[in-house]
């Protein structure tokens, strides 16, 4: 039973998260969603934007082989393990280095999938809530059967994505024009305004 992320994290309000700020794209088997999310993902990056988090890189050998590669977005780094087979011990280090975007202070912080080990409660479950408590913008993954899971993870709370770059490229411009205006208006409030014309 999938335990929702409201449960497994009492103190958040769910009032205070922002539904468009957790997007999962929805795809069904055999569809290329790690070409669009590494895509995606170095799009921003060449545009200067932080992105934070871990991309799968796409696997283009023939026949398809049984690793994948993994990169850390913040630091560069990358490893291979089986796919979609890591130990508990591979999770919580996974896990610990989605979790660096934090301090990062980046701009959008990709989970890459929701998928069986979320929905049993491990994997990489707990870093959505501790996204969200920080208020950051994550994008995951999560196939199409697995949506039901998905919903009730978050209570609901959520935009589903289908899987188009276009999609995706036309949420990320509506959710950071949102936070750009916010942020604006929270600095005016704060008087972290640098006037236009000198004040004499």
């Amino acid at each position: 039973m999938t335990r929702r992320l409201l449960d497994r994290f009492p103190t958040l309000d769910p009032a205070a998260i922002n539904a468009s700020e957790l997007a999962a794209i929805v795809y069904e088997e055999g569809a290329s969603v790690d070409h669009l999310i590494a895509f995606f993902a170095d799009e921003l990056q060449t545009a200067w934007r932080r992105v934070g988090g871990i991309v799968h890189l796409p696997d283009d050998e023939e026949p398809p082989s049984r690793d994948v590669t993994l990169v850390d977005l913040v630091v560069g780094d990358r490893w291979r393990q089986l796919h979609a087979r890591h130990s508990q011990a591979e999770a919580v280090a996974a896990t610990r280095r989605i979790l660096a975007a934090i301090e990062a202070r980046v701009d959008l912080v990709i989970v890459p999938r929701f998928g069986a080990a979320e929905i049993d409660g491990g994997g990489h479950a707990d870093a959505f809530g501790t996204l969200a408590a920080f208020g950051l913008p994550v994008l995951t993954a999560v196939l199409r059967e697995d949506v039901e899971a998905w919903l009730r993870f978050t209570g609901g709370i959520g935009t589903l994505l289908a899987c188009r770059l276009r999609v995706v490229r036309a949420w990320w411009q509506e959710t950071d024009d949102r936070r750009q205006k916010l942020l604006a208006r929270q600095n005016a409030r704060s008087g972290n305004v640098v006037p236009l014309l000198p004040s004499f």
